[in-house]
Formats: structure tokens, C-alpha cells, sequence
């Protein structure tokens, strides 16, 4: 039975955040494999020519302000293309990661692609460090040839946690909340409601059998004798 309880309060909770499941496996997918497309930015990687990949990044941020995903896209966590991230021209790391990562191809600049807990970055010769993309938090790391490496992070997971309960929770709208909220005490009653029918010697499956009978007039409902 609590099995059942906790495969349906799951099912729930995702139907709650992702009403289209298969955002959410898009997403995964193009987290394994950005959707990265250096033709879509050639007209803007001729006017970076010569840029820095430091420039290039703060070009990035300029035309991608940071967006969390419930207000971009009113999904927790979503991994668009790059024709929706332009189109949207707001978005997190993902967003401009996919962005940034065209403009390097476009002009031949190696990069590696690294992921921590909660973020996405570009990694490229030269850059600086900073609190969040950095050697201790990266997690998975790609190279320019495609090998991926696997290491434990060192991350600062107080910040992690904070960082993620406010992009996923903080500032889930409230409409939201209230009904994924609302899903519990359903599927408290029914598991209530079954295990009643159980100790009154009646299946679930019989009761809904009996009920879909009287609903559709098939049976004629008689006092119960005692």
C-alpha cells in the first residue's frame, strides 16, 4: 500500500511541475547534448570577431539577461533550444550557455562544457574563477574532443541547497503551490477511502464495479438488510 501511496503522490508532484512530461526529458537530453548551432549566430560571431572569449561572455549576459525558469518558460527547470532562447531574450545558465557556446564555434574558439549541482557553464582557456564555476563545485566536465569526466565535486552545498530551494521553490508561482498542495489530501483520502472498503469486507474494485453499475442504471439499488 505504500508503495502505491508514494507512486502516486510522485506521479502528483510531476504532473504539477511538468503537465508536459516531455519537457522535462528534452531537457535531460539536451543537458547530455546542448543544442548547440553555430549557423543561427553566424551574423553575430562576425561582429565578435577578434573578441576575447571574455568579451564574448559578457556580450552573452547583455543580450540574455538572467531569468529563472518559472518566469521564462513557468516550468522549474527547462533546457531551451537556441532559437527559444533568443526568442525569449531572457534565460539562466542553460540559456546562455547554449548561446555562448554557438558564438565560440562560430569562431573556432575551443571550450569545454562543465556542470555542478545547479549549474551549467562554459569553461574556456583563461578564465577567472569564481564562487560558482570552479574546479571544487564541477561535477561533469566535457572536453573540446567530447571526453566526458566524472568527479566527485567539493561543492559548497549550503549555497547549493539555497541556490536551488530558491530557483525551484521561492519563486514557483503561487497558483502552483496551492495545487500541488491540494494534491495531498487526495490521495490521503483515497488511500483512506480504500482501506475503509478493505475492513468492510469489499474491494475498491468492487465498489467502483457497483457504483458504475447504479451510475449507468444496469443495476436497481435495494436497502440494505441487516
Amino acid at each position: 500500500m505504500s508503495r502505491w501511496w508514494f507512486a502516486l503522490l510522485l506521479a502528483w508532484i510531476l504532473f504539477v511541475l511538468y503537465p508536459n512530461p516531455g519537457e522535462l526529458i528534452t531537457s535531460l537530453y539536451r543537458l547530455h547534448k546542448p543544442p548547440v548551432d553555430a549557423a543561427l549566430v553566424s551574423d553575430l560571431a562576425q561582429e565578435l570577431e577578434g573578441s576575447t572569449p571574455t568579451e564574448i561572455q559578457a556580450f552573452v549576459y547583455e543580450q540574455l539577461p538572467y531569468r529563472y525558469d518559472w518566469t521564462a518558460y513557468n516550468t522549474p527547470w527547462y533546457f531551451p533550444t537556441l532559437d527559444e532562447a533568443l526568442l525569449k531574450g531572457v534565460g539562466d545558465c542553460k540559456a546562455r550557455y547554449v548561446l555562448f557556446a554557438s558564438l565560440l564555434e562560430a569562431l573556432e574558439i575551443p571550450y569545454r562544457k562543465n556542470i555542478s549541482l545547479t549549474h551549467i557553464w562554459v569553461e574556456y582557456d583563461g578564465k577567472l574563477e569564481n564562487r560558482v564555476e570552479n574546479n571544487r563545485e564541477t561535477l561533469i566536465a566535457v572536453d573540446a574532443a567530447g571526453r566526458t569526466r566524472v568527479r566527485l565535486p567539493r561543492a559548497d552545498l549550503q549555497r547549493s541547497w539555497a541556490s536551488f530551494r530558491h530557483a525551484f521553490w521561492e519563486i514557483m508561482p503561487i497558483g502552483r503551490k496551492l495545487l500541488l498542495f491540494a494534491g495531498f489530501p487526495v490521495v490521503f483520502g483515497l488511500f483512506g477511502l480504500s482501506s475503509l472498503l478493505k475492513r468492510r469486507s469489499l474491494s475498491w474494485v468492487g465498489w467502483r464495479l457497483v457504483l458504475c453499475r447504479v451510475l449507468f442504471g444496469r443495476v436497481r439499488t435495494e436497502p440494505l438488510q441487516p
